[in-house]
C-alpha cells in the first residue's frame, strides 16, 4: 500500500473546531435553495458537482457539515459583482475555517490537495501560492464576516424573539389563544430578554493618606531649607565638599514608628 502524502495525512487528523454557534441540523442544501440566495442578475450556475462538493465537506476536511453548510448559504451574497463562481466560495469558506485550527499551508493543503502533491512532487515552493490565496478578495471578504461578533449575526433572530415572546404573552399564537401560564411564562422571558443592561461601573480613587501629605510637605520644606544653606555658604567662599555632605536624617522627620 502506498504511503499517505501529508496533504492525506492532515485530512485524515481529527479536527477540533473553535467555539461558534452550531445548527441544530443539516441545511438540506438543494439546487433551488442556493439558486434563491444568489445575487440578482448572477451568472453563477449551480450544478450537481457544486452539490456533491458541498455535501462531502466533512468527509474531505473533518469540518462540521453543519456549520459549513450555514456558511455557504450565508455568504452567497459574497459572489455579487464578481467572476467567483459557488466552487470558489465553498473552497474559500472550508480554507478561512480550517485556519482556525490549522496553519495557511496545512488548510490550502487540505482544501487544494492535489495542486499541493503536484507541487510537493515537482519541488516548487509552496508558501507563496498559499500567501497569494490568503490575500485574495474572497478570503478576506470571508475572514471579516467571520469576525462579525455572533449577537449581530444574530440580531433578526434576536428581534423575532422578542416579537414572540409579546405575542405569547398577549394571549395570540399560531395555534389559537394561549393560557394563562404561557402568558405569564412569556412575560418573565419577554422582561429577561429586554431588560437594560446592569451597570457594573466602579470608580476607584486612590490617594495618599493625610499623614503622607504632612510628612511629603515637611521634607520639600526640609529641602528648601538645606539648598539655601548650601547657597549661602558656597557664596561665603566654603568648599564644595564640605557644603555637599548635608548630615541629614530622615528619621528626625519621618519617625521610628513609621
Amino acid at each position: 500500500m502506498a504511503s499517505k502524502t501529508k496533504a492525506q495525512k492532515l485530512r485524515d487528523k481529527p479536527h477540533v473546531s473553535d467555539a461558534r454557534v452550531q445548527p441544530f441540523e443539516s441545511q438540506r442544501i438543494t439546487k433551488e435553495k442556493l439558486i434563491a440566495l444568489l445575487p440578482h442578475k448572477t451568472n453563477v450556475a449551480v450544478t450537481d458537482e457544486i452539490l456533491e462538493l458541498i455535501h462531502n465537506v466533512e468527509n474531505e476536511t473533518g469540518l462540521p457539515q453543519d456549520s459549513i453548510e450555514e456558511d455557504i448559504m450565508s455568504y452567497t451574497h459574497l459572489l455579487g459583482g464578481t467572476t467567483n463562481g459557488m466552487r470558489e466560495l465553498v473552497n474559500a469558506i472550508k480554507f478561512c475555517n480550517l485556519k482556525r485550527n490549522y496553519s495557511n499551508k496545512e488548510a490550502w493543503s487540505i482544501v487544494f490537495p492535489e495542486k499541493y502533491d503536484r507541487l510537493v512532487d515537482m519541488g516548487k515552493a509552496i508558501d507563496n501560492h498559499v500567501s497569494a490565496y490568503n490575500g485574495s478578495k474572497l478570503v478576506i471578504a470571508i475572514d471579516k464576516e467571520m469576525l462579525i461578533p455572533v449577537h449581530l449575526q444574530y440580531a433578526a433572530y434576536f428581534h423575532a424573539s422578542v416579537k414572540k415572546q409579546f405575542e405569547l404573552m398577549s394571549g395570540t399564537s399560531a395555534h389559537g389563544k394561549t393560557t394563562a401560564m404561557v402568558e405569564h411564562l412569556a412575560a418573565k422571558e419577554l422582561a429577561l430578554l429586554t431588560a437594560a443592561p446592569v451597570d457594573t461601573k466602579i470608580d476607584l480613587k486612590i490617594s495618599p493618606s493625610d499623614k503622607a501629605m504632612d510628612i511629603q510637605l515637611e521634607m520639600n520644606d526640609q529641602l528648601k531649607y538645606i539648598v539655601a544653606g548650601q547657597r549661602a555658604r558656597l557664596e561665603a567662599g566654603e568648599s564644595i565638599v564640605d557644603v555637599q555632605k548635608l548630615g541629614v536624617s530622615f528619621t528626625e522627620i519621618v519617625g521610628d514608628d513609621d
